[in-house]
């Protein structure tokens, strides 16, 4: 009962109000109808508002909040902050609002849209403004979009102009005001707008055109670059610089308008020219056409293999190489002037037919070549631009150094620099004098040889690759010699067959025979043409690179024992089972050569090579980093052991002049010399106890001869030398380890193989004696293993031998060593025999 008579009380109370309201209605009908209308206006407008933030256009937006644009993906050098190479479908580099200098932000806001920072995101004074205007004007001569409405353009919408296409570009603004600061939107334009050049955003920008970071960009500098969203191409500094200039003081005339500038600042501005510094990283085709090229060219496809294309060309990250920058440098500068000295050796002919450039760039001043991002340097080859060429007289540009031609320095041609260049002419020079203070430079004309060269350095320990030259210049010849080549290794292989040896009880003294071999019609025979030499210690036989010494050691610790030395030294083909494999018949990458060489001053290790060592992500996070990786090839004592006998190579052998250079002369080094039948290939890998380097010189897919004489030891030993004399210079002098005492297997297998290695050596002698032959399957491989590397200087050491001029290495022929010991007279010496290609 009680409930009911409450109810029956709200009821009344409810009546009562009722009244009330109908009351209040009649007596006051136009204050009524207004807060009606409020009422309906206000949930209209929730509804709606509730609407659009279900709409599509909302989603988008919100989406925003975890946008990230595609950014450049840096490079960079071991030292943290040598940029060596980037990669990007659009050139993007992120800059925060709070990093934007103020004159950047004031010639946007002056060019695009003054009320910026006053309407919501759609403008209709703008609108009205602009409507005006053009009417007046008879055509279109601006816009009333809105800054917040041209970014929603960029980033959601197509550039159609329909009127459908409009009102969608408003509702999307209209959001993104809603949920972004006006510094946000500020920032999203500032960072998607397109420049020109592949640039995208004004940091990306600013770099591209002048060289610095947009933090550091001057007042007319920043209008320039809020001078070119309008029309890239057309107002563009490089193709188009008067209209660029129109447009830049257009902007700087709107911000004096808008009060940014006063009328003495504007003026200024005004009257200076444009003044661009376009570096090789920008007006290249490629940004990594560059002294790093190949480096970097090797990182972009292992990380495309190993995070996608898409992350790689459009994440930002930031990737640590192993690349030392000063090292890299170098190494480009030794390979050339090897490859020069080789040409001059030769007596190479003028080629001529030279690339031209005068009709990409009609101003040659705009042109810019990666070798000049370098200071010249005498004694160097970089590429020159031929700017004028008339008569006895030519003008060179390096850069922003300069150079006159006379007849005396175009001897190479054979003509007078007018009618042996052309204007737009590109090709390498030699520097010889450099005034820094005039900005001059003497020179000498040269080409860029036909011969190809490669160079690659690992750190021993670690595997990382410090330096990787994989041909003249990566901007002509994108294949890398020193990755993808696969040469015949010639001598430089016997060090593997030797460790095999070694591993089956040899030792750096046990003697090793030199007796004939002949086996199914194959007769090995040294460099100077004879088929025996003396059984003498391995030591010898390795620094004198002795042939068949090392045929007659692989017979006896067999070819299985050394095709799987080979396999466990990290080299990717296999070797072939097949006695002339110890004359180096089997064809190698120089990267793998080097590292397995690294084995050897790394106590037997090999740690596996790698270009990079860290990946971040644009925040800085690691995304992924190097593990080290490394495989035990062989028994610390065995490389002890084979690091005393390549030693001797340095020491007393075929690479002496490495005694002769005044840096490395007082360095404990060692390495072999490697030359391939009819002097196709020709080879040098050494090592420091911390650094593995090798080098290879050749003619580029093809077994073209280099010419006779041009072995390891004089072709390619001599790019060594340049480069490890400045890359070990100011390091300390280190010793390699000591050797440890014999492990216990290789110490039962020396007491085990003791007499059988000396009965071998004995049978060898009296078989090749008896003119013995057998029949081993090989037969397809008759001619392989006739000539034997470098310049074999006999042992003991003679007296240390400077190399001559261009880093040459005079050249000797060995005296031939009969099988009793006895050497013959130099004027009984036998002239090398014709020599077949290895098999």
């Amino acid at each position: 009962m009680a409930e009911i008579e409450t109810i029956k009380k709200f009821g009344s109370r409810l009546d009562a109000i009722s009244r009330a309201v109908q009351t209040l209605f009649r007596k006051h009908m136009f204050l009524s109808l207004i807060l009606l209308t409020i009422v309906a206006g206000s949930m209209f407008g929730a509804t709606v508002a509730y609407q659009s933030s279900l709409s599509d256009e909302a989603r988008q937006v919100r989406a925003l909040a975890d946008f990230r644009p595609s950014a450049v993906t840096r490079v960079y050098a071991s030292d943290g902050r040598t940029v060596i190479g980037q990669f990007a479908m659009e050139r993007r580099i992120p800059i925060a609002y709070s990093e934007l200098p103020p004159n950047m932000k004031n010639a946007i806001q002056a060019i695009e849209d003054s009320r910026f920072y006053k309407h919501i995101g759609v403008d209709p004074l703008g609108i009205g403004r602009a409507t005006v205007k053009n009417a007046l004007a008879g055509r279109t001569v601006e816009g009333g979009s809105t800054l917040t409405q041209q970014l929603t353009k960029i980033l959601f919408l197509s550039p159609e102009r329909t009127f459908k296409r409009k009102i969608r570009e408003a509702m999307i603004a209209l959001q993104i005001e809603r949920m972004f600061s006006k510094e946000q939107i500020m920032e999203m334009y500032c960072n998607q707008i397109f420049l020109g050049g592949g640039a995208y955003g004004v940091e990306a920008g600013s770099q591209y055109y002048f060289g610095h970071s947009v933090r550091e960009a001057t007042l007319e500098e920043c209008a320039m670059l809020a001078a070119l969203p309008k029309a890239p191409s057309q107002y563009s500094p490089v193709l188009n610089p008067n209209d660029a200039k129109e447009r830049r003081n257009l902007v700087l005339r709107n911000m004096f308008e808008e009060g940014f500038i006063d009328q003495a600042t504007y003026d200024a501005a005004a009257a200076k020219p444009i003044v661009l510094n376009i570096t090789s990283t920008t007006n290249t085709v490629s940004p990594n056409d560059s002294a790093f090229g190949y480096a970097v060219e090797e990182i972009r496809q292992s990380m495309e293999r190993q995070f996608g294309t898409r992350v790689t060309q459009t994440e930002g990250l930031q990737i640590h190489s192993t690349i030392d920058a000063d090292a890299q440098r170098e190494a480009v500068r030794a390979v050339r002037r090897g490859l020069h000295a080789y040409e001059n050796r030769r007596a190479k002919p003028w080629r001529g037919e030279l690339p031209n450039v005068a009709a990409d760039f009609k101003d040659l001043g705009r042109y810019w070549h990666h070798d000049w991002d370098d200071e010249p340097i005498p004694n160097t080859y970089i590429f020159g631009l031929v700017t004028k060429a008339s008569g006895d007289t030519a003008e060179v540009r390096f850069g922003n150094y300069t150079a006159k031609l006379t007849p005396a320095n175009t001897k190479l041609a054979g003509k007078a620099p007018g009618a042996a260049l052309k204007t737009g002419d590109i090709t390498p020079f030699k520097i010889q004098k450099v005034d820094k203070e005039a900005h001059l430079i003497e020179c000498d004309l040269s080409q860029v040889p036909a011969v190809a060269g490669a160079l690659v350095c690992i750190e021993a320990s670690t595997g990382n690759i410090v330096a990787m030259v994989g041909g003249y210049d990566f901007a002509l010849v994108k294949f890398n010699n020193a990755t993808q080549a696969e040469r015949q290794t010639g001598s430089a292989f016997k060090p593997f067959i030797y460790t095999a040896a070694m591993e089956r009880g040899y030792t750096p003294d046990t003697v090793v025979s030199g007796a004939t071999v002949s086996i199914g019609g194959w007769t090995p025979h040294n460099y100077d043409g004879s088929t025996s030499s003396a059984s003498v210690p391995l030591r010898v036989a390795i620094a004198k690179s002795l042939n068949i010494n090392a045929v007659n050691t692989l017979r006896s610790v067999g070819v299985d024992a050394g095709a799987d030395c080979v396999r466990r030294f990290g080299l990717p083909n296999p070797m072939k089972r097949v006695l002339s494999s110890a004359l180096g018949a089997t064809e190698e990458p120089l990267l793998h050569m080097v590292s397995a060489y690294s084995v050897y001053p790394n106590r037997g290790e090999r740690a596996e090579p790698h270009l990079y060592t860290r990946v971040e992500d644009r925040d800085g996070v690691a995304k992924w980093e190097w593990k080290p990786t490394s495989q035990r090839a062989t028994t610390a004592y065995v490389a002890a052991n084979m690091v005393e006998a390549m030693r001797g190579v340095v020491d007393a052998g075929t690479a002496t002049a490495i005694r002769g250079n005044r840096e490395l002369g007082k360095r404990p080094l060692a390495g072999k010399t490697g030359t391939v039948n009819d002097f196709t290939d020709a080879w040098f890998i050494g090592y420091s106890p911390s650094y593995s380097c090798g080098v290879w010189i050749g003619y580029p897919g093809s077994k073209r001869p280099l010419g006779e004489g041009e072995t390891g030891g004089h072709a390619a030993l001599p790019m060594w030398i340049d480069f490890m004399e400045d890359f070990l210079k100011g390091k300390p002098v280190e010793k390699f380890p000591e050797k440890p005492p014999v492990d216990a297997d290789t110490k039962a297998e020396q007491d085990r193989r003791k007499g059988e290695i000396a009965a071998e050596v004995r049978a060898q002698v009296e078989e090749a004696a008896e003119d013995a032959t057998s029949d081993t399957g090989i037969d397809d491989v008759k001619k392989a293993g006739g000539v034997e590397p470098d310049d074999e200087i006999g042992i003991p050491k003679p007296r240390p031998e400077k190399p001559k001029d261009e880093g040459e290495v005079k050249s000797e022929r060995p005296r031939q060593v009969n099988a009793d010991g006895k050497k013959e007279k130099k004027d009984e010496k036998k002239a090398p025999e014709k020599r077949g290609k290895n098999g």
